[in-house]
């Protein structure tokens, strides 16, 4: 890290970002921090200037970089400006750019540009929520938008320091990991599968967590979910996953594994597959994460397809097919979600096609045709209990599987 100057000043501002959820402010720091915001600024404009393409990686771990500290002030809105940025890269960079399931698109750096945009959109999803929850429970108002980052800051320090220290302790060990998604990869480094049975224990741990609140109360409320997913914990415990997954991930030749004997779990897959799956997952089923712009969620909707169509169409790696069948699901309801502001979407309407087509085969694949077993397969995975506002999907299935509506 300290071998390269951007690398070294992208961890000055992660720690930053550290410092001021620790304390609640950057105090002393601040002018130091606004130096290097400055200066990542710059290097991405000369960077850009050259048109040098195989810069694209590289300009977009400054751009994500530019998304968390923004975030961190609570500047949702510049945070989630940088991540159109990094949307307007990748799409315009070179033709069809935006396209993941071209050739070019299986390189490294465009792996690593599609990881650096998920972990933007992994981010400013969760602060959103975060925020959203503590301005909500506290009577501070339902629009983020209303209150200055710098209250918004300070809102979220009372209110780790007050009621949630578990958490806090949990979010500082993760951006402590974030300089590290950062780096630059060493040379000849590969990005391989990563392995989600980490993120799978910490999204069922939250989903039995919910399924016991309804069974105690009978309902489910949106200060219950806050409760259960940000004041206990497991939200910022699976933000430190998403990093070390990718860091895991990672294979250098001529480095020696850590644990060479240790078998993978049945949950390994495209990283930024499982990724967005989880997040659409805690959106759409459990409603525990708020939604981003649309154009953010679009594109995660694409990545997602596309890994899950380079699994499905894997001959060389066995699968797991209720991981596929999980996948596939909550992919169908995220596309649905998009298309409903966009009806026409071209990519969309594909993306719904290919999502309701893998789900059939899937069902085929697993011998299931009702609801009730598709269930029962699905928290072979993660699923609630509860059926809550989740009518919904049930008729989804009954519909894409045996064409009928439910009666």
């Amino acid at each position: 890290m300290i071998d390269n100057p951007c690398a070294l000043r992208s961890a000055i501002l992660m720690a930053g970002m550290h410092f001021s959820f620790q304390f609640g402010d950057l105090a002393t720091f601040e002018s130091t921090f606004l130096y290097h915001k400055i200066e990542v600024m710059r290097v991405i404009n000369r960077w850009i200037a050259s048109g040098d393409y195989k810069l694209e990686a590289a300009i977009i771990r400054e751009m994500a970089t530019l998304a968390f500290t923004e975030a961190c002030h609570g500047e949702l809105v510049a945070a989630e400006t940088h991540i159109s940025g990094i949307l307007a890269l990748i799409e315009t960079a070179r033709p069809d750019k935006s396209d993941p399931t071209r050739s070019d698109c299986c390189s490294t750096d465009r792996e690593l540009a599609n990881r650096y945009f998920v972990m933007s959109y992994v981010y400013i999803t969760g602060l959103k929520s975060l925020l959203s929850g503590i301005c909500r429970t506290g009577g501070h108002g339902s629009s983020l938008y209303a209150v200055p980052g710098r209250n918004l800051l300070k809102l979220s320090h009372t209110w780790h320091m007050s009621e949630a220290m578990e958490n806090l302790g949990l979010k500082l060990q993760a951006i402590r990991l974030f300089p590290f998604f950062f780096s630059p990869l060493p040379q000849g480094a590969r990005l391989n599968n990563a392995d989600g049975q980490v993120i799978i224990n910490s999204i069922r741990d939250f989903t039995a967590a919910q399924d016991h609140m309804f069974r105690d109360t009978g309902i489910e409320t949106a200060d219950g979910k806050f409760e259960g997913f940000w004041r206990r914990g497991p939200a910022s415990r699976v933000l430190g996953e998403y990093v070390t997954a990718h860091i895991e991930s990672i294979s250098v030749p001529g480095k020696k594994e850590e644990n060479p004997d240790m078998t993978p779990s049945s949950f390994v897959g495209p990283w930024c597959g499982l990724t967005i799956a989880s997040v659409f997952y805690m959106q759409d089923v459990l409603g525990a994460l708020e939604y981003v712009d649309k154009r953010i969620h679009k594109y995660a909707v694409t990545l997602l397809e596309h890994d899950v169509a380079k699994v499905l169409t894997s001959k060389d790696t066995p699968k797991n097919e209720a991981f596929m069948l999980w996948q596939t699901l909550v992919g169908l309801i995220a596309s649905l979600r998009a298309l409903k502001d966009n009806e026409q979407d071209r990519g969309l309407l594909s993306a719904r096609h290919f999502f309701e087509k893998a789900l059939k085969q899937q069902s085929t694949t697993l011998g299931i045709v009702t609801w009730s077993q598709a269930k029962g397969t699905l928290r072979r995975v993660a699923w609630p209990m509860g059926t809550a506002s989740r009518e919904f999907i049930e008729e989804l299935w009954e519909k894409t599987i045996t064409g009928l509506p439910r009666v």
